[in-house]
């Protein structure tokens, strides 16, 4: 995530919102621009996820080891689990994550695919 990015989410996190008062039509505006600004993060951030990961399985491919290990899948499900401080219900939390990691494992996939057909 580009440090520039990463800074303005921040702060943009740390803003209070708006105290209890009649709502008006800029407080819409204002809210989506929020989860715009939010969801551009989250795009980053799960990018770089991938790349990470992608990386991991690499030097697991070299290393004659297993890819795929569940224990560790577990592990995130569960370290996300202890992490979350609502309102999303735990059940949500760990549908999402578990999407994540299936998408990422797809990208795998593809990429060692794609490099078994260059050989």
């Amino acid at each position: 995530m580009s440090s520039d990015r990463l800074k303005n989410l921040i702060k943009l996190l740390q803003q209070a919102l708006p105290e209890a008062r009649e709502p008006s039509k800029d407080d819409i505006q204002t809210f989506r621009a929020r989860i715009d600004e939010i969801d551009l993060g989250l795009l980053e951030l799960l990018n770089e996820r991938s790349r990470s990961a992608n990386i991991i399985g690499r030097i697991k491919k070299q290393l004659g080891l297993p890819v795929y290990v569940p224990e560790r899948e577990e592990e995130v499900l569960d370290l996300v689990r202890k992490a979350n401080l609502g309102p999303l219900p735990d059940a949500s939390v760990r549908g999402l994550f578990e999407r994540i990691i299936d998408e990422t494992r797809a990208l795998e996939r593809q990429k060692y695919q794609d490099e078994s057909d260059k050989n």
